[in-house]
């Protein structure tokens, strides 16, 4: 079994995904553009400032790009924040207890910037349950790319062969596959069973009690 868990947030553990997509579709509008639901759902849990290029029809780095990120960031807070608990998914603090009973390291690696981050679990009352965060920024490169989840790995002091990457999104499955990780799926945010097994989940359980199951093998916990 691996000796740490890194866990995407947004759809994974915590029902984000919905909230965000408001928050896109809102500054979207403010923007002058017309909001595309399909798209929009499709860039919740990527790199704010990137994904909002991309809806605005801007080139990567764009200033207007920014400030439209900043201003999501803003009505995040505003708007998400608040009901944070609420959206925490079912099992999921039970089973990062569980895990952090039975001495597994737990990390958090995101596409929110550190600052959105921590608010976001600390929000949640989850923050205190993760070793380390690796997010957006953090790294010269984010997902799908492995080099968060490498710096979690070497943050937490485990080789990449031993550890386990949980995600809801394509990108956290490539992102595994490209460390050298075990990567498994949940399908409780924005892809499809089929679109995690094709992008390399290992498997692809239901929820966080389905996760469980694998998660907190019988034993003697090891710190």
């Amino acid at each position: 079994m691996s000796t740490a868990v890194l866990f995407d947030v947004d759809g994974t553990l915590v029902d984000t995904p919905a909230g965000m997509t408001a928050v896109l579709r809102q500054v979207v509008a403010e923007n002058g553009g017309v909001p595309d639901e399909a798209r929009l759902r499709a860039t919740v849990g990527r790199p704010l400032v990137a994904s909002l290029a991309l809806l605005l029809g801007l080139p990567p780095g764009h200033p207007g790009a920014e400030r439209a990120a900043g201003r999501a960031r803003e009505l995040f807070t505003e708007v998400v924040i608040p009901s944070a608990r609420e959206l925490v998914l079912p099992g999921v603090p039970e089973l990062l207890d569980g895990l952090r009973e039975r001495g597994r390291l737990v990390a958090a690696v995101t596409s929110k910037v550190h600052r959105s981050a921590v608010e976001l679990l600390a929000a949640t009352g989850l923050l205190a349950c993760f070793d380390v965060l690796a997010c957006h920024g953090m790294t010269d490169r984010g997902k799908p790319h492995p080099d968060l989840a490498l710096l979690a790995a070497d943050r937490l002091g485990v080789a990449p062969a031993g550890c386990v990457v949980v995600g809801d999104a394509v990108d956290d499955m490539a992102m595994a596959r490209a460390a050298g990780m075990t990567a498994l799926g949940v399908a409780t945010g924005v892809a499809t069973t089929g679109e995690l097994l094709a992008a390399g989940a290992s498997a692809v359980h239901a929820d966080a009690l389905g996760l469980a199951t694998v998660l907190l093998p019988l034993g003697t916990p090891s710190r």
